[in-house]
């Protein structure tokens, strides 16, 4: 539902922070979190073993997708970023699905026509159960079979596609899925996970090579969740995985950033955690650590694009101000020399949260399951306003101490 009065009662931006002309901003989904009666894939077979929760019809976005970005492009967003579900293109091995690339050519071609830059993300943690079958990112071959799938959505979608997102958090998946356990397919096994990891970047360079393949100046890169990890030992081995030996792997043309977290190690290993608490306590409120991973990433000399960043706030009492001050720190990155090129928040809307089914709502946009009835929250409003002026307005937000340490 589309609030006018908050829309045009909103401040403006005066003599606020100025982003480079051109900047992107937008929000992010993936289909898994938000399409819904996705049946063919690790994740839903999970459901059904009541390992996971189940999706059902999530936000129901695959029969929704028209008003939802009505509704960004009424928040002058001007990018979006959304994934492609693998398991509906090739719900068989070799074998396509006409239909389901006509309807991503629907969605991609709805969203050019109302101006947006898309972003588009071919592996968003899911897989066809075919691929499960076959050992899924532990098999050698699972490079071969993601190119293949890559190539037939190269020569379908790839002239609708700006950049191209080729797989989303490797890092954070292997050690999940196969370090941990926790996710599909519940491997334990921290040598699993490195194998799993260093074959899904050896997926990536497969993928950047296809696509450039059909489309030579096409932009490509993965998404990373990269954290701001200081103190120690455990600190310089934390980004040694998340940045240093990742990028030394792979071709990019730009690097994609999804930063949630921050993690501050005492006396060796032990983690600690600071900043104010959001409704999920694994997600603080910590502005400075978007800065100082963007200094970290600023060596590659390429654009960078925050494919992701937001809270659980169900409330919404804290995305206003969480926006606002991740978004002054990054426009100090920017001074800094950090070349980023946009912002995604996450999430457009409330979502699938994964092992977390519906707890927390991450959304721009609220979602009530029952009714799938869409209600904007006021912090979309604030952040319409910052894609509108490309710019932030005054802040009258409490110092960080990031910002109390640099004297702002």
């Amino acid at each position: 539902m589309i609030n006018k009065k908050s829309l045009k009662n909103s401040n403006k931006s005066g003599a606020g922070l100025k982003f480079p002309a051109g900047f992107l901003w937008g929000a992010a989904t993936s289909a898994y979190q938000v399409e819904g009666e996705i049946e063919n894939n690790d994740w839903a077979e999970a459901g059904r073993q009541g390992r996971v929760p189940k999706t059902g019809l999530a936000s129901d976005h695959y029969h929704r997708y028209e008003d939802d970005f009505q509704m960004a492009k009424y928040l002058h967003h001007n990018a979006h970023r959304l994934s492609l579900e693998w398991s509906r293109i090739e719900p068989q091995a070799g074998k396509f699905s006409e239909e389901t690339l006509e309807h991503y050519h629907q969605v991609l071609n709805f969203l050019k026509d109302n101006g947006f830059a898309t972003f588009v993300t071919l592996h968003h943690f899911t897989n066809p159960l075919w691929f499960s079958s076959r050992g899924g990112w532990a098999n050698p071959q699972a490079s071969q079979y993601f190119g293949n799938y890559v190539a037939k959505v190269t020569q379908s979608l790839g002239h609708l596609v700006d950049y191209w997102v080729t797989v989303n958090e490797p890092c954070l998946y292997a050690g999940l899925s196969y370090g941990r356990g926790q996710w599909p397919p519940f491997h334990r096994s921290y040598l699993k996970a490195w194998r799993v990891y260093k074959l899904l970047l050896a997926a990536h360079n497969r993928a950047y090579e296809v696509i450039h393949q059909y489309f030579p100046k096409a932009l490509v890169g993965f998404a990373q969740n990269i954290a701001y990890n200081h103190g120690g030992l455990a600190a310089k081995l934390s980004d040694y995985l998340e940045i240093d030996f990742p990028y030394r792997q792979t071709n990019n043309d730009f690097l994609g950033l999804n930063h949630y977290f921050h993690r501050k190690y005492r006396l060796g290993f032990r983690m600690e955690r600071e900043g104010a608490q959001t409704d999920w306590k694994i997600f603080p409120i910590y502005p400075r650590a978007i800065y100082e991973v963007l200094r970290k990433l600023k060596k590659y000399n390429l654009p960078i694009y925050i494919t992701e960043n937001g809270l659980p706030d169900a409330r919404d009492l804290k995305r206003e101000s969480y926006i606002k001050s991740y978004l002054s720190e990054v426009h100090h990155a920017i001074r800094d020399g950090a070349q980023v090129r946009g912002y995604f928040h996450w999430s457009l809307l409330d979502n699938f949260e994964w092992a977390e089914g519906y707890k927390y709502r991450f959304g721009l946009i609220a979602v009530d399951f029952k009714t799938q009835k869409r209600t904007i929250r006021e912090s979309a409003y604030a952040y319409s306003h910052i894609c509108q002026d490309n710019g932030l307005p005054p802040l009258n937000l409490p110092l960080s101490k990031g910002e109390k340490e640099r004297g702002l």
